[in-house]
């Protein structure tokens, strides 16, 4: 497939950029009406290579500059997350209150965000978006919520004084990850490059609360879902929560 090259007059925005479903969906949908500005993060998480490598093969197939934030030597400090703590277990099967708390990282939006919002005001972008949405069990993330990004638009207008002001847009926040997979296949957003496990494996595993998601999303959107999973589950990919 062949994008629509930006306008090199069009306002930039700066994406902040995993590699995953969600943020190359996003990606796919500012390039239509901006330059793009994509900002990926290696903050030791355990699934950092394969995440990365997806986030440049991504950036290439959209013409989109591409930069990797490193700020590995946090990740050791993130103490009880069982994506940058080894002696943690990344928990599969079990979409618990444990297990989402198990792969929190509390604050993580807060801090990717300033980095982005700091390059955003230096390159005098209209706008950092970021592609948080909601889920069947509301927002279990505390910096995915609503108030926290009204919030943070507000320290926004104050730390940019001086400065042009880029909005913080999310988009897909009342949406669910099933609606995004379905605008994705919309605008033809190259998900199938995309990488979602939270383990570093030659593919996904499947088992994991992520894999489970992404599997609910493609299976709930009626997309055809092209991932290589490592393991097959036998409840309904459907449901999000499989017992």
């Amino acid at each position: 497939m062949n994008l629509p090259t930006g306008d090199a007059d069009a306002d930039l925005a700066v994406v902040l950029f995993s590699g995953g479903l969600d943020s190359t969906v996003l990606a796919t949908h500012y390039r239509l009406t901006h330059r793009l500005l994509l900002i990926s993060f290696e903050y030791g998480q355990r699934h950092g290579a394969r995440e990365l490598a997806a986030g440049r093969e991504i950036a290439a197939h959209l013409s989109a500059e591409h930069h990797t934030v490193t700020v590995r030597d946090l990740g050791p400090l993130l103490t009880g997350c069982s994506l940058t703590d080894d002696r943690e277990n990344v928990p599969t099967l079990a979409p618990s209150e444990a297990a989402l708390r198990s792969i929190t990282i509390p604050n993580r939006n807060a801090f990717i965000t300033d980095m982005a919002v700091a390059v955003a005001m230096a390159r005098e972008a209209e706008v950092v978006a970021l592609g948080v949405h909601h889920t069947h069990e509301g927002y279990p993330m505390p910096d995915a919520r609503p108030d926290f990004f009204a919030a943070y638009q507000e320290m926004v207008r104050l730390a940019s004084r001086g400065f042009r002001t880029p909005r913080v847009e999310t988009p897909f926040l009342g949406m669910q990850k099933e609606d995004i997979v379905a605008y994705g296949r919309q605008l033809d957003a190259p998900m199938d490059k995309t990488w979602t496990c939270y383990l570093d494996r030659p593919v996904h595993c499947g088992v994991c609360l992520a894999c489970l998601t992404r599997r609910s999303a493609f299976s709930r959107s009626a997309t055809p879902d092209p991932t290589v999973y490592e393991n097959e589950v036998q409840d309904d990919p459907s449901d999000p929560c499989p017992a």
